[in-house]
């Protein structure tokens, strides 16, 4: 039988072959959230999915969110930062990235990068997500298809 991450690795490769975004391994985003300049982190999920559990720190962004409204909300506070995006596994992620990179990079963003397998990944790892209350072990499938590309902590 194969496990979660076997899923997880099948829909990563199939979209980045869709989209040629940037992307960022979990492993680095730790770094970087852990180091003396954070990335601006976005979760490109929606009201739900972020009110159940997310990655401490991470902005909610609506996954329909334009260039202009990305450029009007966000523009003037990316300056010279990294940008890192993430969603489920990487799909809204990575459209959303395509539709506001030149954004990041005219408004002088250091870097514009996809979450490599999104907070799937991160939660699989066994990586910290946060709800309201703080540190939780619950996290939005986001729909019977996705959710078994998690695995669920006992």
């Amino acid at each position: 039988m194969f496990g979660s991450d076997w899923l997880l690795d099948g829909a990563i490769m199939m979209i980045e072959r869709t989209h040629r975004v940037d992307n960022l391994a979990t492993d680095e985003l730790a770094a970087m959230l852990a180091g003396p300049e954070p990335p601006l982190l976005f979760d490109v999920r929606t009201v739900g999915e972020y009110g159940k559990s997310r990655i401490a720190t991470a902005v909610r962004l609506d996954p329909d969110t334009g260039p202009d409204d990305f450029a009007t909300h966000y523009g003037s506070v990316i300056k010279g930062r990294d940008t890192v995006f993430y969603c489920s596994a990487g799909q809204r992620s990575s459209e959303l990235i395509e539709q506001v990179e030149s954004v990041c990079r005219n408004a002088g963003a250091r870097s514009c990068r996809n979450l490599r397998g999104g907070i799937f990944r991160w939660y699989n790892q066994g990586r910290p997500v946060v709800d309201a209350s703080g540190t939780t072990d619950e996290i939005d499938g986001y729909d019977p298809v996705w959710s078994v590309m998690v695995e669920r902590r006992r």
